[in-house]
């Protein structure tokens, strides 16, 4: 049995998919990163050279082991849900996926260790400075659709992405030559209209504008509806995802605003910090519940909005501004 062999078996006892490619530059991205890199400033590596250089980060790096790991739950529909309540992404609830997938890469190098004298890696979960999509479907663990998300075979685009770097010389493994045809369900159910047959529009995306620091506008607040993290529209309609989606468990995503907008540190902590939306911190995803509620068209947001206007912090209190403004549009 060879070494890859060995990988994608350890992959597939934890239920991940894998691929594996060869650390050479991925000079495609450079035209891509000279146009969208600024917009994902306080995201992604701002060197860009760094971004598409493997070597540049492991020296003696030879190939890149990729993992993908299924989100593992959809959304639970409620019935008569008459409270004020928020939308977060499947994605974000749960154990966070960077503490899930840290431990298989952890464990798959002690694997491999026992394997191979003298080995070393380095091994990244969103954070490292290659562009993970990229490095994802050079692997062969999956392919780009038109939503912008890399769709493994076994579970669409509804998975998370690690990689390890290594100074072993592996083989290859085949790309998936796969695309979404003619369908074009997630670029017509995109609300903010993020989404286009040849680009993708980052800054109107509402995962990515409920990730952002600053105050935003009404009119792109409005945008926002009831999200306090992530989206998960252009994922739930693709209908390459729904088999995957059909095996997952059933997950209540909703989110209690004024629960969220006033609760301390500690109950914040205890609800968030595990999540994978607990690293933006309270304040912007108090932000974000304030924005819920200026969208959502009752009567009853107001008073807790008013109270937010008299918040000691500026982003706070400007969103509330803005909020009450789109309330009694």
């Amino acid at each position: 049995m060879t070494l890859e062999q060995e990988i994608y078996i350890f992959a597939e006892k934890r239920n991940l998919e894998a691929g594996i490619t060869s650390a050479e530059p991925f000079w495609e991205q450079e035209k891509i990163l000279l146009q969208k890199n600024k917009n994902l400033k306080g995201f992604t590596e701002q060197n860009i050279q760094k971004r598409i250089i493997p070597t540049m980060t492991m020296e003696n790096a030879k190939s890149i082991i990729v993992f993908a790991m299924a989100y593992g739950y959809r959304k639970k529909i409620k019935q008569n849900n008459n409270l004020l309540t928020g939308e977060c992404s499947v994605a974000a609830v749960g154990e966070d996926y960077h503490v899930i997938l840290k431990r298989h890469f952890e464990d798959l190098k002690q694997f491999l260790k026992q394997k191979v004298k003298n080995f070393e890696c380095q091994y990244f979960m969103d954070t490292g400075p290659l562009v993970d999509r990229a490095v994802a479907v050079r692997a062969g663990t999956g392919w780009i659709g038109k939503n912008g998300s890399v769709h493994t075979a076994k579970f669409g685009s509804l998975a998370f992405l690690g990689y390890m770097m290594t100074n072993l010389s592996l083989n290859q493994k085949e790309m998936i030559l796969e695309d979404c045809g003619s369908c074009k369900k997630c670029i017509l159910c995109c609300p903010t209209g993020a989404l286009s047959e040849n680009i993708f529009h980052v800054e109107k995306c509402i995962s990515y504008l409920t990730q952002t620091k600053t105050v935003l506008s009404s009119e792109v607040m409005r945008t926002m509806g009831k999200q306090i993290y992530g989206c998960d529209i252009c994922q739930i309609v693709c209908p390459k995802n729904q088999k995957a989606l059909h095996s997952f468990d059933e997950k209540e995503t909703d989110i209690l605003l004024e629960e969220l907008l006033y609760c301390s540190n500690k109950a914040f902590a205890e609800k968030f910090a595990r999540t994978a939306a607990g690293w933006r911190g309270k304040k912007i995803l108090q932000r974000n519940a304030i924005i819920a509620l200026g969208n959502s068209k009752t009567k009853k947001a107001l008073p807790i909005l008013k109270k937010a206007l008299h918040d000691e912090r500026e982003l706070i209190q400007q969103t509330a501004l803005k909020a009450i403004y789109n309330l009694h549009l």
